[in-house]
């Protein structure tokens, strides 16, 4: 990292230095805008710093155009009216050999199944996707993975299960750093992440194999990149659930770009979707992002993402209540060197803290009372260091290494006491503890390396491997391998079919306890998966996918499933939590889904899934808590200036549950009633559907555009079934009667807000 740094250093001083003797391109364009016609560019198009090569002639703005352009190898494509598009100008293409298909660089063809990108933010409105005006998303970049095929989530939670997999089985990134559990409330079924869409520029999403950098996790992939700043731009939002502001602006003649955006929010409709008796609370976060050009090879980012908590309460007037308040902030500082036109290297450097209080109390008449007391913290400060190179055309390779210091402290203190019938039946015993205090110190290492090679003009191969390491100071170490294998090939110009295999571990660190007084670090997961896709593109932009899948998790786990609510507000002291040991676990399932061209004034993806998520439990495949056989998503948008209408319909099979077996809904003596668990997740709950709208109205002023919307959870009001909650009540004959209620997932809910941009 220091060599590159200090190789980066002459170059950038002499940068620093130089006086420019023609004006920036960017600002050329901005004055001939001036004249009245509209220009749309990004700036990997017209670099921030791309100078004119002569002084500009010409009688009409279009002449002016084309003489800035044409020495740079560019072109202003009309698109509508007055407004024009820059682009690269069109090129003779160079005669192919005979029986080779023309190809991209190979260091971007995408060799991987299972692969989603999508635009989610620009600095200009008509180059906004149907992702960005999807009510489904909730005003949340981590939830643009909820939209992509063969993804499930509990409700409202971002936390999202990937093709079968637990749902803390998900990498995200944020401009290359690693982001551990990102999501507000954790402890209140981690409604949100701290990522905000005006923040980010693009999300990548692997629901299958993802490339070998990419490792320690067995579910998925979310990549997010920071919003690209090319002129002064300004962002605000106002709604019931709160505001939010961007502000970001390139400076030094456009070598340096700096946004910061801030979210003040209070979440009140969305937590009483859930719960209409848990309070509001408030969630702040702020991302702040600075890049600097140094020269043409040498590009270097610095950033910073903060997260608020505090001061949350979380009450009901029901058994439960809980406080929770908490921190945590990213720092990160990101160098980006091209040693030649063929080598090039990044070197990250981050660092992490988190902290988090939790205290509550229970208080179910005649099933459970208590109280729990919870502190964690945790600091990781992380080195990784990438090289990669295309040293001949049909050749490219990437290597890597990485290095995580990790400390952290996890503190509770509780207990809880059982009352019959709900002890001894469901309960081993009257009272139950939750006393742990651990302090662990541990370092991990990744190294990886993968290559690819044209093999032939239809056939590209990627090959990859990795090798993880952890290691508890004073404690147990472990080590894995992970192999990853992709095949694509070009059936015709239009369609093309890729096969992938790998092998991939999952080792956590975060999260270790102690097993009758000892050390017991996390398990670790091993999954291997197997992926099979066909891609066709129509003619007309319309685009289809078909894959297939299958992964065995063929190593043991074990893990807690809560049997009455999937999100207890205090899981330690639940009487409905029930451990379970299964001896290995499989996914597997067909994913159908056809988008149409998102440049038409009405646009559509579908998506149909059929799957399968299973445990082995004492020898039978169990249904995973969030198995669905059959889903179906749409999310269509129509636009005709000045309105929009975007709708996310979204259905899928009942989750499995398990039943509450009793023998007499009312007794007068608990220890004559029997209670037990039927046959584990042996029953459905009836199919989700859900139905969300976003209406919006923008209109051009003098500064900006303004626009205002309406955002509707749950339109059709369905109120899906979550599960089933239990309650004993005392009459005054002095009978105790059992009641079963059942829960919904969401509610109706409209949010209205209006939003400026300029």
């Amino acid at each position: 990292m220091w060599v590159a740094l200090l190789i980066a250093a002459g170059p950038c001083a002499l940068a620093a230095g130089a006086r420019a003797d023609h004006p920036l391109v960017t600002q050329v364009l901005q004055r001939i805008a001036r004249t009245g016609i509209r220009l749309i560019y990004s700036s990997q198009v017209v670099a921030p710093e791309l100078r004119a090569r002569h002084a500009v002639h010409g009688a009409t703005a279009l002449e002016q155009l084309r003489s800035l352009l044409g020495p740079l190898g560019l072109a202003a494509r009309r698109v509508a009216g007055d407004t024009y598009v820059i682009v690269p100008a069109p090129e003779r293409p160079a005669a192919p050999r005979p029986g080779r298909l023309p190809q991209p660089p190979l260091n971007q063809v995408v060799v991987q199944t299972s692969r989603y990108q999508t635009r989610i933010s620009s600095s200009r409105s008509v180059r906004r996707v149907a992702l960005e005006n999807s009510p489904e998303t909730h005003n949340d970049a981590v939830r643009a993975l909820q939209v992509i095929p063969g993804t499930t989530a509990a409700g409202y939670t971002a936390r999202t299960h990937v093709r079968g997999s637990r749902d803390d089985e998900v990498l995200y990134r944020y401009d290359g750093v690693t982001l551990h559990e990102p999501y507000h409330l954790k402890e209140l079924q981690s409604l949100f992440s701290p990522v905000d869409p005006m923040a980010v520029d693009s999300v990548t999403a692997w629901t299958g194999l993802a490339p070998i950098k990419y490792g320690n996790a067995i579910g998925g992939v979310v990549s997010m990149r920071p919003r690209q700043i090319t002129r002064r731009t300004v962002d605000l939002q106002l709604s019931e659930q709160g505001a939010s502001a961007m502000a970001g602006t390139p400076f030094a003649d456009g070598r340096g770009t700096v946004f910061a955006d801030l979210r003040l929010q209070n979440q009140f409709a969305p937590v009483g979707w859930i719960n209409s008796g848990v309070g509001t609370p408030t969630l702040n976060d702020l991302i702040v992002h600075v890049t600097w050009r140094a020269n043409a090879r040498t590009q270097i980012a610095a950033g910073a993402l903060a997260i608020d908590d505090h001061r949350k309460y979380f009450g009901s007037e029901s058994a439960q209540s809980k406080g929770v308040s908490g921190g945590e902030y990213y720092v990160w500082l990101r160098l980006d060197h091209r040693f030649s036109a063929t080598l090039g290297s990044a070197t990250v450097v981050s660092a992490e803290q988190s902290h988090e209080n939790v205290s509550g109390t229970v208080a179910d008449p005649n099933i459970v009372t208590g109280s729990l007391f919870e502190h964690s913290w945790h600091a990781v400060y992380t080195v990784r260091q990438e090289l990669r190179a295309a040293p001949a055309a049909h050749w490219y390779w990437h290597l890597g290494a990485q290095m995580s210091w990790v400390q952290l402290v996890d503190i509770s203190f509780g207990s809880a006491q059982f009352f019959a019938p709900f002890y001894p039946d469901l309960q081993p015993s009257r009272l139950a503890l939750a006393n742990e205090t651990l302090a662990a110190h541990a370092i991990t290492y990744a190294l990886y390396g993968s290559v690819r090679w044209q093999a032939t003009p239809r056939a590209t191969v990627d090959l990859g491997v990795r090798r993880n390491a952890r290691h508890y100071i004073g404690g147990p170490s472990d080590a894995q391998w992970n192999v990853r294998a992709n095949l694509r090939y070009r059936l015709t110009t239009r369609t093309t079919a890729r096969l992938g295999w790998g092998q991939q571990t999952q080792a956590n660190v975060l999260d270790p306890h102690l097993e009758n007084g000892r050390f017991d670090p996390p398990d670790v997961r091993r999954v291997t998966q197997t992926d099979f896709s066909l891609d066709h593109r129509f003619l007309g932009r319309s685009a289809a996918r078909a894959e297939l899948y299958y992964k065995d998790e063929g190593s043991a786990s074990s893990y807690t499933a809560y049997l009455f609510s999937p999100f207890p507000l205090l899981p330690e002291l639940a009487v409905d939590q029930l451990h379970i040991s299964a001896q290995r676990s499989r996914m597997y399932g067909v994913e159908l889904s056809f988008a149409t061209d998102p440049s038409r004034a009405l646009s559509a993806t579908m998506s149909y899934a059929w799957s399968r998520a299973e445990d082995r439990i004492a020898g039978v495949w169990i249904p995973r808590a969030w198995d669905e056989p059959n889903a179906v998503k749409l999310n269509a948008l129509w636009r005709h200036t000045p309105f929009s209408v975007a709708a996310s319909l979204t259905w899928h099979s009942g989750w499995p549950y398990t039943p509450l077996q009793v023998s007499a809904t009312s007794w007068s003596n608990p220890a004559a009633v029997q209670l037990a668990f039927g046959r584990f997740d042996s029953a459905r709950l009836q199919s989700f559907f859900t139905l969300d709208l976003r209406l919006s109205w923008q209109r051009r002023l003098g500064r900006g555009t303004l626009q205002t919307f309406l955002d509707i959870y749950d339109a059709t009001d369905a109120a899906s079934t979550c599960c089933y909650n239990y309650t004993v009540h005392r009459a005054e004959s002095g009978q105790y009667m059992l009641t079963q209620t059942r829960a919904p997932w969401l509610l109706f809910t409209p949010i209205l807000g209006v939003r400026w941009h300029f």
